[in-house]
């Protein structure tokens, strides 16, 4: 029998930035804590963000903080050879649970025009229209009723408020991260999911997906949401906003993340136990 599973999943957009350091180190002090199988997933499948050096940061840095995991690449060409292989299994998956039902719809409303979160339905109507999935023409969004409210770690999502009919497949035709995500995370056999808060609507978008897939397992996934690391001016670090300039790897930026993750995690519970 399998024991519990794990992951960390890096998107290679950017360079990583010290929140990014202390998710690693959460991630693997709770999968020890657990018992768990901890695998590494590069979440890459957006080739047109992805860049040879932001891959190769990923394993600089988990090689720097000292984390170690069981499954998965090792290497940035081991992760190049996995990508289409990932792709194609997150659409056969997508065939599969629209025979046998997914309340899904073509959309070919473009960004400019969803101007709001599309509860009810994108502005085109796209959910009547009858449209196919086409390339560069259309997306395709899951019809999310109002009223749909998922318990996520302990608070209340109202999904359709907060993300509305979110896209599965973007109209560049590859998967969109809640679906994908969704698919591997199942396929891997994953338990035990550790998040920033930030991500909180996500786990909400990929259970409320899960429901509708032959092998629902992800139901009963446990998902966990941490604190998020914060500039000085307290806004949170992202790539977008100018953090991903690369983690300082010295040992006073080492002995700072490892403060950081101690008190983001010590909320959870979670903790480095005798590494300290």
């Amino acid at each position: 029998m399998i024991g519990p599973v794990t992951r960390i999943a890096p998107t290679p957009s950017g360079r990583l930035h010290e929140g990014n350091a202390v998710n690693f180190l959460l991630a693997s002090w709770w999968a020890r804590e657990l018992g768990a199988r901890l695998d590494l997933r590069i979440d890459d499948v957006d080739e047109g963000r992805l860049r040879e050096e932001y891959l190769e940061d990923v394993f600089e840095v988990l090689d720097w903080l000292g984390v170690t995991w069981m499954n998965g690449p090792r290497t940035p060409d081991e992760a190049h050879a996995r990508r289409s292989d990932r792709v194609a299994e997150a659409r056969r998956a997508l065939e599969e649970a629209r025979t046998a039902g997914l309340p899904a719809y073509a959309c070919a409303c473009s960004r400019s025009q969803v101007t709001r979160i599309p509860t009810g339905g994108c502005p085109g109507g796209c959910r009547t229209r009858g449209l196919t999935l086409e390339a560069g023409r259309t997306a395709l969004r899951i019809a999310v009723p109002e009223g749909t409210a998922i318990n996520m770690d302990g608070q209340v999502v109202r999904l359709d408020v907060a993300m509305g009919d979110f896209v599965i497949w973007r109209r560049d035709d590859i998967p969109a991260y809640q679906w994908v995500s969704l698919i591997e995370d199942t396929a891997d056999g994953v338990t035990h999911i550790l998040r920033g808060e930030d991500l909180r609507e996500s786990s909400a978008a990929q259970v409320h997906l899960a429901q509708y897939l032959p092998n629902p397992a992800f139901l009963a996934t446990r998902i966990r949401h941490h604190g998020l690391v914060v500039d000085v001016a307290g806004i949170k670090l992202s790539k977008s906003t100018g953090a991903g300039v690369g983690v300082v790897r010295d040992d006073a930026t080492l002995a700072r993340i490892r403060a950081l993750a101690v008190s983001v995690g010590s909320p959870l519970g979670i903790g480095p136990g005798t590494d300290a």
